[in-house]
């Protein structure tokens, strides 16, 4: 018996845990960012988030945050299955997903609710260019 309330324990905790889905979704966003305005974006804070400069540097030194010195030709081939495109909203919107090694979760989560499509799109082809 403890064993049955223990596991609908469990499972009503992991129902709990489960995080909302973004407010904006990756089949949301513009197709073409411009990369001008995502490099402001990174250096900014936007409705008082965090800017990206913050934590993450352009070269490979870190800081808070893993550098990001040639992002774009990593960027497609950190998750099978997943485009340089995706893999960075994902990065942007939902960081816990994909775990840079040595880095723990402490990135803030909640930039889909404080950007625009065309925030992340914009963010998103900046980041690629590095």
């Amino acid at each position: 018996m403890r064993t049955i309330i223990f596991i609908v324990i469990l499972m009503l905790c992991l129902v709990a845990c489960e995080s909302e889905p973004p407010a904006i979704a990756f089949e949301d966003l513009p197709p073409v960012g411009d990369v001008m305005r995502g490099a402001e974006i990174f250096e900014q804070s936007i409705d008082e988030t965090p800017a990206c400069s913050t934590c993450h540097r352009v070269d490979d030194t870190p800081l808070v945050g893993p550098g990001l010195g040639d992002y774009g030709n990593r960027a497609g081939e950190t998750v099978n299955d997943q485009s340089a495109e995706e893999y960075t909203y994902n990065s942007i919107v939902r960081p816990a997903n994909h775990l840079v090694t040595g880095f723990s979760n402490v990135m803030y989560n909640a930039y889909d609710e404080h950007l625009t499509a065309q925030d992340i799109a914009d963010l998103i082809a900046y980041l690629l260019s590095l």
